[in-house]
C-alpha cells in the first residue's frame, strides 16, 4: 500500500513538473476518467464586448464585467491526508468565462472555456452565493458547476469549484488576506468508450 501510495505521489509530482501537458490523472489502468485538482486566480485583462453573445453563451450575460479570465494552477498535497500545502504550484490552464444574471439574485449563469494543454473544453452551468462577510467580513464563499461538452478524447465532464472570493478583484491574495482567491476547482473528463 505504501508503495502503491509512493507511486501515485511521483506521479503527480511529475505531471506537475511537465506543466500544461495532458496527463493521466488517474494512473490505474484501464481508468475512465482524467481527474485535476486546480487552483484559479482571476486575471486582469482587457474583455472583448462581442466575445459574451447570448448566441455563443445561452444567456444575457452582466452589462459590465461579464467576460472574467483565470489562471488554472496545480496544487500538491501530503499523501497522508490530502491537506493542501501549496497552492499555486505551477500554471496549467486558464479559463475565460461569462457570467449573467438569474431570477435569484444569489445564483449566477456561468459559461466558460477552458484551455488545458491542447484541449480546449466549454461548458454552461452556475454559480451560487452562499453567504456574505464570512468566515469575516469582506469574504463571499460560492460554489460553482460547469457541465462540460464532448473535447478530444472524452464525451463531456464536470467542472465543481469551491470558491472565496473578497474585496480583492483579481489576484492571488485575499482583502482581508491569508485565504486562497479565487477557486479550488474540480475538473473530471470522462472518456470516450472504445
Amino acid at each position: 500500500m505504501r508503495a502503491r501510495s509512493f507511486l501515485a505521489l511521483q506521479a503527480i509530482v511529475l505531471t506537475t513538473a511537465m506543466g500544461p501537458v495532458l496527463a493521466q490523472a488517474d494512473v490505474r489502468a484501464g481508468a475512465k476518467e482524467d481527474i485535476y485538482l486546480l487552483r484559479s486566480i482571476r486575471e486582469p485583462q482587457t474583455a472583448d464586448a462581442a466575445w459574451c453573445h447570448p448566441d455563443r453563451i445561452g444567456f444575457e450575460p452582466f452589462p459590465t464585467d461579464a467576460e472574467r479570465f483565470f489562471s488554472f494552477w496545480s496544487v500538491q498535497s501530503r499523501a497522508e491526508d490530502g491537506r493542501v500545502i501549496e497552492a499555486q504550484a505551477g500554471r496549467v490552464a486558464e479559463l475565460r468565462g461569462c457570467f449573467g444574471p438569474t431570477a435569484e439574485p444569489a445564483r449566477q449563469n456561468f459559461y466558460a472555456e477552458i484551455r488545458l494543454g491542447p484541449l480546449l473544453v466549454q461548458g454552461r452551468g452556475e454559480c451560487l452565493a452562499l453567504a456574505l462577510d464570512f468566515p469575516e467580513q469582506g469574504l463571499f464563499p460560492v460554489r460553482c458547476q460547469l457541465v462540460l461538452r464532448e473535447a478530444g478524447p472524452y464525451v463531456g465532464g464536470l467542472l465543481t469549484t469551491n470558491t472565496l472570493t473578497s474585496k480583492a478583484p483579481f489576484g492571488a491574495v485575499t482583502e482581508p488576506p491569508g485565504y486562497a482567491q479565487a477557486s479550488i476547482a474540480t475538473i473530471r473528463l470522462w472518456k470516450a468508450k472504445p
